[in-house]
């Protein structure tokens, strides 16, 4: 899903902020019948808006109640899971961070499911690290080469 188009004709829809710099996609038909670590049924996106468009930068897999409590270690201590929980969530849409402690009025905060980020850009700590920050995750966009026909903004 290099292509945002295709990513969106797939089912994948924005979960977070269009117009950010990093903005995640998911298909809630693929998160809800996948098994973690599919490769055939990848069920998040996570696109960067770069000079040349939105450039895919990761595959996110999701470990989901129905798939059990421990998540699958194939790359032992290297696969590593994380949380979110400084999110505000409006539905199933973030609206933001409570980083100054509460979620604006009209939004909740609550704890993601534990998921795993599969990189296809180069970032620090590796092709499983955790998220490695907004700078370097926009450098690392910015090596990938455009897409053609280019994207629009994620």
């Amino acid at each position: 899903y290099k292509s945002l188009a295709a990513a969106k004709a797939a089912g994948y829809v924005p979960v977070t902020p269009t117009g950010a710099r990093t903005v995640h996609y998911i298909n809630y038909s693929v998160l809800e019948g996948s098994s973690p670590l599919d490769p055939t049924a990848i069920p998040a996106l996570m696109y960067v808006n770069t000079n040349h468009g939105a450039v895919l930068v990761a595959a996110v897999f999701f470990m989901t109640p129905k798939a059990g409590s421990t998540p699958p270690q194939p790359g032992g201590c290297l696969t590593q899971w994380h949380v979110h929980t400084d999110l505000c969530f409006s539905g199933s849409q973030v609206d933001g961070n409570n980083n100054g402690g509460s979620c604006p009025a009209g939004t909740f905060n609550k704890v993601t499911e534990p998921m795993l980020h599969v990189w296809v850009a180069s970032v620090p700590g590796g092709p499983l690290a955790v998220e490695p920050g907004g700078v370097a995750l926009v450098e690392a966009a910015d090596q990938l080469p455009p897409v053609s026909p280019a994207n629009g903004t994620a």
